[in-house]
Order: structure tokens, then sequence, then C-alpha cells
């Protein structure tokens, strides 16, 4: 049997119950997630302060990004593929529009257009063909004043994740690991049209299986990211995407 596609993966009856458990109960993704609620208002209010935000939530699953944004934009989209991830949003969301489509295979949200397009948690997991088949489906729904964010929460910058794949590699050549540099999400963006105009850093200190405070993670991000050249360093750096030329 081949390898199951990310996006099948999703599709199981008990993967939208997994999943939030999963951030109940994870303690670096829970400091993951405050660090990305933080850096979202930071880009709101330098890209768009003043401005309407028509939100699209690219593969939103139970609605974590949608239900954080539903209230600070003009109107809210999030899209997905999972029926027990969308069922969770269902009941999370009271002002977003929820669609339940593979936009990769048929783009059935043109021509709409959105002037904020964000993915989240979806472009490491995903094999590269649904990469690049979700960055072009993303693309073509960009405004042409839009801003495209996504990240990648297991960036080979980090030294901590450096060291897990090497002991990835060693343990279970043959498994699945999946890593990302910013070389390559600066190269997936590129094909479609795009560039990275800045990168928001976020999670600099997980040694593994060591837990560490939460004030002390806070600490050493706040400290760590008023430096600009460590921001490849991190674990989970996110990405501000406009088209190329405009």
């Amino acid at each position: 049997m081949g390898k199951i596609s990310y996006k099948e993966s999703h599709k199981h009856a008990t993967k939208g119950a997994e999943y939030e458990e999963h951030y109940e109960k994870q303690p670096w993704d829970r400091f993951l997630w405050s660090r990305e609620q933080e850096i979202i208002l930071q880009i709101l209010a330098k890209y768009f302060g003043g401005r309407e935000i028509h939100l699209l939530d690219f593969a939103c699953g139970t609605g974590r990004i949608a239900g954080f944004l539903e209230d600070r934009v003009t109107s809210s989209t999030g899209i997905d593929v999972s029926d027990s991830m969308l069922a969770i949003a269902g009941k999370k969301l009271r002002r977003t529009e929820i669609v339940n489509a593979d936009i990769t295979e048929e783009n059935i949200l043109k021509p709409r257009k959105f002037n904020l397009i964000t993915a989240f948690r979806f472009f490491l997991n995903a094999e590269p063909d649904l990469r690049s088949a979700a960055m072009r489906a993303t693309a073509e729904l960009l405004s042409d004043d839009g801003c495209f964010v996504f990240n990648n929460h297991h960036s080979l910058g980090s030294p901590w994740t450096r060291l897990l794949n090497a002991r990835h590699l060693k343990n279970d050549p043959e498994g699945t690991f999946n890593v990302m540099s910013i070389d390559q999400m600066k190269r997936l963006v590129e094909g479609v049209g795009m560039e990275i105009v800045e990168i928001y850093p976020a999670g600099f200190f997980h040694p593994p299986k060591l837990p560490i405070f939460y004030r002390l993670n806070r600490a050493i991000d706040s400290l760590a990211s008023r430096f600009e050249y460590l921001a490849r360093f991190s674990e989970n750096p996110i990405a501000v995407c406009r088209k190329s030329g405009v």
C-alpha cells in the first residue's frame, strides 16, 4: 500500500477530536499558538491598518485561526476537506462561512478574491505535489493588494529541529518527519508569482523531552525576536507574502 496523502489522512472520523486534544495537552504547541496570535495581530496592524479585511483561512481545520480572526475582519471564510474537523469548527465559529471542498482539485472559490489568506500547519506536512497545488490555488484567490500568511512549524533553521531530524534519520530512515527550510518556503511562493516580504520568528528554545516553563519561553522569544538575523533559527517562522512586482 502506498503512502496516504496528507489531505486524505485528515478525512477519518476522529481527526478533529485528535487535533483538539493535541492542542489542549501539548505545552509547546500551546506556547506557539500564543506567539502566533501575537504575530497575526502585528501583521494586521502593519499591513491592514484602516482597511477592510476579507479573510480566507485555507485548511482551516477546527477553526483555530478563523476563530481568532473572525471578529477582527470584515468577512471570514474557512475551507477544509475534513468533515470531522469542520464539524468542530462549525460549533466554534459564528461569523465564518465554512466551505467543505478541495480547491487543489477544483477551485470553486474563483472568481472571489481575498486580501488576507492564512494557511497554518499545512505546507510543512503536505507532500511536494500537494504543496505546489495548494500554493497555486490560494495564489489565484489573493487580491493584488493582499497578503498571504503561512507558517513552517518544523523549520530546518532551528537547532532543535535539526537534532530531531537527525535522530529520526538514524532511527527510522523510512519513516516520515517533515521539515522545511526558509529557502524552500521562498521557492514555494516564488513558483506562483509571490515573494516573502517579511518573516516573523516564533519558538526559539525547544530542547527535546525537556519541559520549559512558559514564562521562560516567552522571555527567550521576546529577546531573540529583537534581532533580525536570529529569525532563521526559530522553529516556527511565519512568512508574509505578496504578489511580486505589485
